[in-house]
């Protein structure tokens, strides 16, 4: 891949050197929104959603003329309002081709230029003067950005119709940045990654699709501060295949791309979303991707969204480091060689975490050593340690979502450094041969850290004092694993399991910014932790005296 590319010669490699949308001015100033914005109520965003057939009469939403979309942005103002404002993945799935359509009359708006419309329909802070250039760079960019992410969903699964906005925010990222800074890809590649797969999933395999494949897939694996881009590399190497294959592109290293591929999918299905694995390799119209075909066909993919405990715990799955979050194919990982739990992607990354992780690292390792002592000695509680250590390290350490939601982190994502969240679990071996229903949650409770210091150095048999040190430890090892690694924003949080018979256990997890903004809070997260009734609140008492549970309680 080359390192050097001129503006002009970059535009025509990724076919972007056309004239039909328009071309935006220079400006010096982005706008922000006001930050006393409010969204509109969801009965009313529905209402307008409703009229929006009768509006265009059933014609195609690319057959209405810009005056017949300003009426519909002036009779439809809560959904233009909701499509414009509101994050995509906090909207209905009954909303979601209405805001498609409110997009398509907005951007259709900004394309006409007309400075006296934008000063009516752009979203600028009052108090700014107007620069037209700035307003509809803002407006279009953002609506655009919003439109391809409905069009693209695997339940909505119109890649085509993506495109030329895609193209359009390809050519003013690119002539934006000529004069400074890496490659457009290097620079921002989770818009590339979502480029490319566009076009791989419209069905163009031509020479564009080939090179911007490859230059999202350079960048993807270049990026140290987006973990989930990992996954996104599979996908753009899944696509690469199909495009060597139908442009007979037979070179050792094309066989080599769809050969990891294969390996990688057989080995680790459960690491995709069922929908999306689907959308990538069944296309409409489009012939059987080969991939697909050495992995046995649709009947492989059937079986792909099936998630065993089993699988979970297989080394090669859920890996990350530790201490970065970086994840395979972006960096090769090794686990630590102690407990032969954790993973890291550098001896620089390790020794980071060592300070923290020699704690727990020791304590594995006894419980491994007191676990293979019984196995010899026959003694009957073998199959419950196993277990128990089995759920610790796969259910509660490898899962940050249900403490994500249960401490409100999207709300206040410092919640995670002055609360707590107590689990009580109970063994309940005959409930399932699947290592993860054996454990069942009874009760959880979110506290203050501070109310609950004497409780967790009660449970772990810690001396007073000890509690707050360990747990202020684990906590600002995240925050110099970040500084030293430059990593994205991470947010960590602290948990403590107890049961009758089992050991007690003080673990850790970190969100990371982009999570927490992508993820709509889930208000019946409870429901996702048993198999039949979720867990209830917990009720912590001391002396007597019921300690406050602070799970809805904000300052």
């Amino acid at each position: 891949m080359a390192t050097q590319i001129s503006t002009q010669e970059l535009l025509e490699r990724l076919a972007l050197n056309s004239t039909q949308q328009p071309q935006p001015r220079t400006f010096s100033h982005r706008t922000d929104l006001p930050s006393d914005l409010q969204l509109p109520p969801l009965d009313k965003v529905r209402d307008d959603a409703g009229k929006v057939a009768e509006l265009t009469q059933n014609r195609d939403a690319r057959d209405v003329d810009v005056r017949r979309a300003l009426e519909c942005n002036t009779l439809l103002p809560n959904l233009f309002e909701w499509s414009f404002h509101a994050q995509p993945n906090d909207t209905p799935e009954d909303l979601r081709e209405g805001c498609i359509f409110a997009l398509e009359m907005f951007i259709r708006i900004l394309h006409e230029r007309d400075e006296d419309v934008l000063r009516r329909v752009v979203h600028t802070p009052p108090e700014q003067d107007f620069v037209l250039a700035a307003a509809w760079l803002y407006s279009i960019g953002k609506a655009s950005h919003r439109l391809v992410y409905y069009l693209t969903l695997p339940e909505v699964d119109r890649p085509a119709e993506a495109l030329p906005h895609l193209k359009l925010l390809a050519k003013i990222d690119i002539r934006m940045s000529a004069q400074t800074g890496p490659l457009p890809w290097i620079r921002n590649p989770s818009f590339y990654t979502g480029y490319a797969n566009a076009l791989a999933l419209s069905g163009s395999t031509d020479t564009t699709t080939k090179f911007m494949l490859e230059c999202a897939i350079e960048g993807a694996k270049r990026s140290d501060s987006d973990a989930s881009l990992s996954i996104e590399i599979v996908f753009l190497k899944l696509h690469l295949a199909h495009v060597h294959r139908c442009q007979n592109i037979q070179t050792e290293e094309a066989r080599e791309n769809e050969r990891y591929v294969i390996r990688f999918l057989r080995k680790n299905p459960e690491l995709f979303e069922y929908a999306r694995l689907k959308q990538a390799l069944i296309r409409p119209g489009q012939p059987e991707r080969h991939v697909l075909t050495a992995l046995g066909g649709p009947a492989w993919l059937n079986g792909a969204g099936k998630q065993t405990f089993k699988i979970q715990l297989r080394p090669g799955v859920e890996r990350r480091c530790f201490t970065c979050g970086a994840c395979e194919p972006q960096k090769k990982l090794f686990r630590c060689s102690g407990c032969q739990q954790i993973w890291y992607c550098s001896k620089r990354c390790q020794a980071a975490e060592w300070k923290t992780h020699k704690i727990s690292c020791r304590e594995i390792r006894r419980e491994r050593e007191a676990l293979d002592a019984l196995q010899y000695s026959g003694f009957g509680n073998i199959q419950r340690s196993a277990d128990w250590m089995k759920c610790r390290i796969g259910s509660f350490g490898s899962n940050n979502s249900v403490p994500m939601h249960a401490l409100g982190m999207q709300r206040d994502p410092s919640r995670g450094r002055t609360h707590i969240i107590f689990y009580n679990v109970e063994y309940t071996p005959r409930a399932s041969r699947d290592t993860k229903n054996k454990l069942r949650v009874n009760s959880v409770g979110v506290y203050r850290t501070s109310d609950v210091i004497p409780e967790i150095e009660a449970s772990l048999l810690m001396k007073p004092g000890e509690g707050k040190t360990h747990i202020d430890a684990m906590l600002a090892s995240v925050d110099l694993n970040s500084a030293q690694c430059g990593t994205e924003v991470r947010f960590p949080g602290v948990y403590i399991l107890t049961g009758k018979e089992l050991v007690p256990t003080l673990g850790s997890f970190c969100v990371c910014e982009k999570t927490l903004l992508n993820t709509p809070y889930d208000p019946n997260w409870r429901l996702s932790m048993n198999e039949g009734a979720p867990p209830t609140v917990m009720c912590l008492t001391r002396r007597g005296v019921t300690v406050q549970n602070a799970e809805h309680i904000f300052e």
